[in-house]
C-alpha cells in the first residue's frame, strides 16, 4: 500500500493557486507529510528558439521564489508546516513530473485549470497531461477550501485498483467520511431468460448479485457505508447526478493504469474528471 510521506503541489499564479496551497497544507498537516511546491515558468516559443540558458539569465527566479514564499507564509495557518519551493523553467507538465520523481512524491496536487476563472470547472490541458502520464495519485482542485472534506464519494467496481484508491483516500483524508457507491445496470435479456425473471425480480436479482462482492469489499476497506444504485441511462451520468445529489466535495476514482481515459468502468473516470463540480482524486496503482 502507498504511504503519504511527500506531497507536491503545483502552483502557477492562477485563480486556484490559493486553494491548491490551502488544501496541500491541510493534507500535509493531517498526514504529517513533507510538502513541496513547484512553480514552472512555461514560456511558449514563437518565432525563435529560446534556450534554457538564455531564460535562466533573463528570469529572476529568486524574486519569483521570494514572492511565492510570501504568499505561502500568508496562507499558512499551521506553525509546524514547513515547505520547499522549487522554481523551474520549461513545460509545466514535464517539470511537475520531473520534480515529483526527484523528491519521490506520493501525491501531486494541481488546480483544474491555469488561467481561467475559478467558476470554470473543466480540466485544463496541463492537469490532464499530468494526470495521464505521471503514474502517481493526482488530486485535482476545482473548488475553494472549506476545511477538511466533509462528504467523500468513492465509486467502485469492487476491483483491486478501486480498493487501493479507497485505502489511499483513508490515509490522505483521515478525518473525512467516505461513502462507497456501486452503480449497476439491468441484467441482459439472456440472463433474465435464464433465471426466468419478471421485471421486479430482474432489479432485485441484479442488486443481489452484487451484494457478496459489496460485503467483502466493505470489510477489506473498513467502510460500512455503501450505496447500490441502478444506472439509467448510463453509469457515467448516473454517478455524476448521484454525486450532485449527495453534494460530494471529493470523488475518488481508481484507475487500472496511467491511461485515465481507458480505465476504471470504461470511460467513467474521464467523464467524471471532465464534468463533475467536485474535487477529484485519481489513484493510479504502483506499477511495481
Amino acid at each position: 500500500m502507498r504511504e503519504l510521506d511527500n506531497i507536491l503541489a503545483a502552483i502557477n499564479m492562477s485563480a486556484l493557486d490559493d486553494e491548491v496551497i490551502k488544501r496541500a497544507m491541510l493534507i500535509a498537516k493531517e498526514a504529517n507529510a513533507q510538502l513541496h511546491f513547484i512553480h514552472a515558468i512555461d514560456i511558449p516559443v514563437m518565432d525563435i528558439e529560446i534556450t534554457s540558458e538564455f531564460l535562466e539569465q533573463k528570469i529572476d527566479k529568486d524574486a519569483i521564489k521570494k514572492e511565492i514564499i510570501h504568499k505561502l507564509d500568508a496562507l499558512n495557518g499551521y506553525e509546524d508546516i514547513e515547505y520547499i519551493v522549487n522554481i523551474t523553467i520549461g513545460d509545466a507538465a514535464q517539470q511537475v513530473m520531473h520534480i515529483a520523481e526527484k523528491f519521490q512524491a506520493d501525491l501531486i496536487i494541481i488546480g483544474s485549470h491555469s488561467k481561467a476563472k475559478i467558476e470554470e470547472y473543466y480540466l485544463g490541458s496541463t492537469a490532464q497531461k499530468i494526470a495521464q502520464k505521471s503514474g502517481l495519485p493526482i488530486l485535482v482542485i476545482k473548488n475553494s477550501v472549506q476545511g477538511a472534506y466533509k462528504n467523500i464519494l468513492a465509486p467502485t467496481d469492487f476491483s483491486n485498483s478501486s480498493k487501493k484508491s479507497v485505502l489511499f483516500a483513508k490515509i490522505a483524508f483521515k478525518s473525512s467520511p467516505i461513502t462507497l457507491v456501486f452503480a449497476y445496470k439491468d441484467l441482459d435479456d439472456l440472463t433474465i431468460e435464464y433465471y426466468k425473471l419478471d421485471s421486479d425480480e430482474n432489479e432485485k436479482k441484479t442488486e443481489f448479485l452484487g451484494r457478496p462482492h459489496a460485503d467483502i469489499f466493505k470489510q477489506e476497506v473498513g467502510i460500512k457505508k455503501l450505496d447500490m444504485i441502478k444506472s439509467s441511462p448510463s453509469i457515467d451520468k448516473t454517478l455524476l447526478e448521484y454525486s450532485k445529489t449527495k453534494e460530494s466535495d471529493l470523488i475518488v476514482l481508481g484507475s487500472a493504469g496511467s491511461d485515465i481515459a481507458g480505465s476504471f468502468l470504461g470511460s467513467t473516470a474521464a467523464y467524471l474528471l471532465r464534468n463533475t463540480l467536485s474535487d477529484i482524486l485519481i489513484y493510479i496503482p504502483l506499477n511495481k
